[in-house]
């Protein structure tokens, strides 16, 4: 049996990379992919260590948890990831909509370049869908640090912090 899951579309990764570019014109790289991961995944939220103020949302995040789509094993998940969010990335850069320059050096900075209405509407459809923990993504956790003691990189667990240059 077949079953498709929007983690392994290449095309829907690009769809919500642009959503995370739209909301975050500045933003980088890896960041964008643990981004990316919780629109994915939102139920995981919940397994953040979350800063006191946003305590709230963890009732949120449970409340989305579906057995069936959330992934076992978040680390290695995002892991697997990696390939079709590297390639959807450099297929969003080919386009235009981001600063080739600034992604040659790890971020993802938006262009001048407009995104199509009707793809624009697709996005703040997909987002209201997943709302409120979209918010909670793009608004939140997209202004925190990535990097050391804290960043999102710590707080999430899927990416190795302790070695970065703060």
């Amino acid at each position: 049996m077949l079953i498709y899951h929007p983690a392994y579309d290449a095309f829907h990764c690009v769809f919500r990379m642009l959503a995370i570019i739209e909301a975050v014109p500045d933003v980088e790289v890896d960041k964008a992919r643990l981004l990316d991961f919780y629109l994915l995944f939102p139920a995981l939220i919940a397994n953040i260590r979350l800063p006191t103020e946003l305590a709230s949302v963890r009732k949120a995040a449970k409340l989305a948890s579906n057995i069936y789509h959330d992934p076992l094993s978040p680390k290695n998940a995002f892991r697997d990831l990696r390939h079709i969010q590297n390639a959807a990335i450099k297929c969003v850069a080919a386009s235009g909509l981001i600063e080739s320059e600034r992604f040659k050096s790890g971020f993802l900075v938006r262009t001048e370049m407009q995104i199509p209405l009707i793809i624009k509407e697709k996005i703040g459809a997909f987002i209201d869908s997943r709302q409120p923990l979209s918010e909670v993504v793009l608004l939140e956790l997209s202004k925190m640090r990535l990097t050391g003691d804290n960043g999102l990189k710590h707080r999430t667990s899927l990416m190795e912090y302790r070695y970065d240059a703060s």
